[in-house]
């Protein structure tokens, strides 16, 4: 039996975007979808001493173009990025893991656009926390429809059995998927339990950089539990 999900990259994704990808034996980046600005394609928060803070790519809107045709734009964005990181938790046990994951996709300049430079990302976090699932990308299929159609296309493509969802798709995903054999299920992420964060309150809706720079390896127990 082969489990699939779809979505964009995501910037540095929350933790529940990991225990989707290791819920599933194949994961494929939607990248041929079209860019939405002030979305997580191009940012996402950490914690601070002061609080949740964004960090945000400035990629612009690039309106009307795919995730994979945005450019990654020149300046001391990434730089700054990896300082904030850097900065924010160097007093934290994991800090090392934290830098030694990101910073080698950061200091790549052959990496141009903003697709491949989120899946790297995910890619090198997945293999840290030993998911095992495949990765794809939707520009590798002849893929056409509607936009349930596409993703029951992609499902068809790879021979999925079960297709799951995260709970945002319930807003467009009505009866599409009840008489073909792909079968849909929705995630259900959580709960996960709160660790020690720089500040309180406590916010599970920020960045896997968080938990790492925390917890460590420790972080797939957390997710998984």
């Amino acid at each position: 039996m082969i489990t699939c999900a779809i979505s964009q990259s995501n910037y540095l994704p929350w933790k529940g975007y990991f225990h989707l990808i290791g819920s599933v034996d194949v994961f494929i980046f939607y990248d041929t979808a079209d860019f939405t600005k002030r979305d997580w394609r191009s940012r996402n928060k950490i914690m601070t001493p002061h609080g949740l803070h964004w960090m945000t790519i400035p990629v612009g809107s690039n309106k009307g173009k795919s995730i994979q045709e945005v450019a990654l734009p020149n300046g001391e964005w990434r730089r700054n990025h990896l300082e904030t990181i850097r900065r924010n938790y160097s007093k934290c046990p994991y800090i090392g893991d934290v830098m030694e994951l990101l910073a080698p996709v950061y200091e790549d300049e052959s990496i141009v656009n903003l697709s491949k430079f989120n899946q790297e990302l995910i890619m090198r976090i997945a293999k840290y926390l030993d998911i095992e699932t495949t990765f794809r990308n939707a520009s590798e299929f002849n893929i056409l429809g509607d936009r349930v159609g596409k993703l029951i296309a992609m499902c068809d493509s790879i021979g999925a059995d079960v297709y799951l969802s995260g709970p945002a798709a319930k807003d467009y995903i009505t009866t599409e998927f009840d008489d073909i054999p792909t079968k849909l299920k929705w995630m259900d992420y959580g709960p996960y339990e709160e660790y020690k964060q720089r500040t309180e309150p406590f916010s599970h809706h920020v960045s896997i950089v968080d938990t790492i720079a925390i917890l460590g390896k420790a972080t797939k127990e957390h997710i998984f539990g």
